[in-house]
């Protein structure tokens, strides 16, 4: 059995296909100006954009900036935040949108299998996804529900194993069948 396995759950997800996006996600912060340098010399989001950060990643997922905290753990990993940071609902401002909608084409275009999806084709398949969260022995681990569109993904032109970005204190693993 494996580490994972054996590690308590989190929680439980909507938005596990999130981690489809991480490629896109540094050009994102840094043409947004969310990225600052910490005191160890690496990028991290500046503190009052932290929850600007989660919001932006969950419009991708499901065009909406007001979910609900729990809704928001996998997001404030991605960002390199804790499960308690505070993220209350944002106001995204239309550049910010319109960004968000060309990280998702973006996404398509980098990705021909997906075909003619529109963008909220691509939400509504992959990026809504259920998944399972687990931490232990220094990483946290995401498991994501199968589905029979995950044929697609052995053709995806990114790694799906794991995720680590600079700002990221561990990696995240992805258990994504079909990856």
């Amino acid at each position: 059995m494996n580490d994972a396995a054996n590690s308590p759950a989190i929680a439980g997800i909507r938005n596990a296909g999130l981690v489809l996006l991480h490629p896109f996600l540094p050009a994102m912060f840094q043409r947004l100006d969310l990225l600052a340098t910490g005191g160890d010399g690496r990028p991290q989001l500046r503190g009052e954009h932290g929850a600007h950060a989660v919001h932006l990643l969950q419009y991708l997922v499901d065009g909406r900036s007001d979910a609900p905290e729990q809704q928001l753990l996998l997001n404030k990993l991605l960002c390199g935040l804790e499960p308690d940071f505070p993220a209350p609902p944002v106001a995204l401002g239309e550049e910010e949108r319109a960004l968000c909608e060309q990280v998702l084409a973006a996404v398509m275009r980098h990705w021909p299998a997906v075909g003619q999806t529109s963008p909220e084709g691509l939400r509504q398949v992959f990026l809504q996804r259920e998944g399972r969260l687990q931490k232990g022995d220094g990483k946290c681990t995401l498991a994501v529900a199968r589905n029979p569109f995950d044929v697609l993904l052995s053709r995806l032109p990114w790694n799906l194993a794991a995720i680590r970005h600079p700002w990221m204190p561990q990696p995240l693993l992805i258990d994504w069948p079909g990856a």
